[in-house]
């Protein structure tokens, strides 16, 4: 089996399960978003900013050095370990100093106990990162994707159960405890690995090394994509950041559900063939190419039919999120096809160079939603359809330089991609002017509508791929009915 057949044998696994946890999950959020006002979701966000800074420094990118080793010990292991949960003990303690602040920068008292709750999920979390990685490095998908499902479906129900009771805003934040909660005890029991009583600070030192480079990048990262709603809660408040907020965690579903699937599957695969440059890039391209062809309907087809899918699926309380969910949608077509760059650099050893990308990120985007917030809600979500794909256009050239691929060779990546959303958009805008509004009166919530031009848009995807590229759907079909077996070392060689 190559590396391409691994990813897809492996990435169908985690979708399997995925499927079933989204399912659950965005059933979750359209019933608790109907119940909940968008000032919970304002309060969340407020709580959360600071901490969410601080959670990436739980793990201090051990849990990357830990898949992107080549090989590595108990003694290792167990020192890793010993030495995150020390680690996640003092951010959980730090959860309580910083709950002050957070109320003073947003001048609200009752975000204290919302924010030291937090220090639950640090301590929890410090005890997954090492099985949880260990089950990521050897390639156990099934297993990693059967406790993700099980541990959503379980805080889906809580969270149900929270808001029916009039818990508020405690709903999104218990969610993230029991979910937390849930994982932790799945994983030390799915993983079969236990820590040694033993540590050396000597073992440690090199996972550091590589794993502070990816932290830092991390927690760049987070500055610069948190610093929308920063400012939007600082000058417009809980109100009006609860409707940003949701168009936000509407608009990153595909990235963080569906995209952040693949590249979770492609890091470890990346980093088996490092030193392979042809398999390497010829899996960087195929990567891309696949990146292109979910993101891009996902996204152009959010974009077409936001008025209507808000409204039926939301209620006309959340009329406001419409508008910043469709401009942050098209940011997110340049995050989703850019995501594989940080893998390639992290997955290469040279995690240092995400951190210099972020810097930049970090200078210019902060001051654009400083000065995009003073003007409204919708203003907020300027930078991200211009300051930004410009930093990921740079980006992605400087992937391509690294690799030492031209820019046609990726350019030839996406056309197909390109070429099949714009046949996709022809049919809808065709289907929507004729069709329905001559036989099917459309209203902002009428689902028949909404049904319909899914179904279309799909159809009209995918007959592109049947006239133009049947070989996609060839190999798609032959990878999911292979019997899969599992990756050796000499299978990332060869022609990917």
């Amino acid at each position: 089996m190559n590396i391409l057949q691994t990813a897809f044998a492996g990435a169908s696994w985690l979708a399997f399960f995925r499927i079933i946890s989204q399912t659950f999950s965005w059933i979750t959020t359209i019933i608790i978003a109907r119940i909940l006002i968008p000032e919970d979701y304002g309060m969340m966000e407020m709580a959360t900013i600071f901490t969410g800074y601080v959670v990436l420094f739980s793990e201090i990118g051990l849990g990357s050095a830990i898949v992107q080793r080549d090989e590595i010990t108990q003694d290792e292991l167990s020192s890793i370990f010993w030495f995150i949960v020390g680690w996640g003990f003092l951010l959980s303690l730090s959860c309580i100093v910083i709950a002050y602040p957070t109320a003073a920068v947003f001048r609200n008292e009752s975000l204290i106990p919302l924010t030291q709750s937090m220090a639950i999920i640090f301590m929890l979390g410090a005890l997954i990162i090492v099985p949880q990685n260990i089950l990521l490095r050897e390639l156990k998908f099934k297993v990693t994707g059967l406790i993700e499902a099980t541990s959503v479906i379980i805080s889906c129900v809580s969270m149900i159960i929270m808001a029916v009771l009039g818990s508020g805003v405690w709903t999104l934040i218990g969610g993230n405890i029991v979910r937390t909660a849930c994982r932790a005890v799945l994983v030390m029991s799915f993983s079969g690995w236990r820590p040694r009583l033993s540590f050396e600070f000597d073992r440690l030192k090199p996972y550091l090394h590589y794993g502070i480079h990816v932290a830092i990048g991390n927690s760049l990262y987070y500055v610069y994509t948190k610093s929308d709603c920063f400012f939007a809660g600082r000058m417009l408040g809980a109100s009006k950041l609860g409707y940003y907020s949701m168009a936000l965690q509407l608009a990153v579903i595909p990235t963080d559900k569906v995209i952040s699937l693949i590249n979770r599957v492609s890091f470890p695969l990346f980093s088996r063939c490092q030193n392979d440059p042809k398999t390497f890039n010829d899996f960087f391209l195929k990567m891309v190419k696949i990146l292109g062809i979910i993101a891009l309907p996902l996204y152009c087809g959010g974009i077409f039919i936001a008025d209507e899918m808000i409204l039926a699926l939301l209620g006309t309380k959340w009329m406001d999120a419409i508008i910043p969910f469709k401009m942050l949608c098209v940011a997110q077509i340049f995050v989703a096809l850019a995501s594989v760059n940080a893998i390639v650099y992290n997955a290469k050893g040279l995690p240092r160079v995400n951190v210099y990308f972020n810097l930049v990120n970090v200078v210019l985007l902060p001051l654009s939603f400083f000065v995009a917030a003073r003007y409204g809600l919708i203003y907020v979500a300027i930078p991200w359809i211009t300051v930004h794909p410009l930093v990921r256009i740079v980006q992605t050239w400087m992937t391509l330089r690294l690799l030492a691929l031209r820019i046609s060779s990726y350019l030839k990546a996406i056309s197909h991609p390109v070429y099949a959303v714009l046949s996709m958009m022809v049919v809808l805008v065709f289907f929507r002017s004729v069709y329905l509004d001559m036989f099917v009166p459309r209203q902002g919530t009428d689902v028949i509508y909404i049904i319909a031009t899914l179904i279309i848009g799909a159809a009209s995807y995918v007959g592109y791929y049947a006239l133009f590229q049947r070989n996609v759907i060839t190999v798609l079909w032959e990878l999911m009915t292979r019997r899969n077996r599992p990756l050796s070392r000499n299978d990332t060689k060869g022609e990917a």
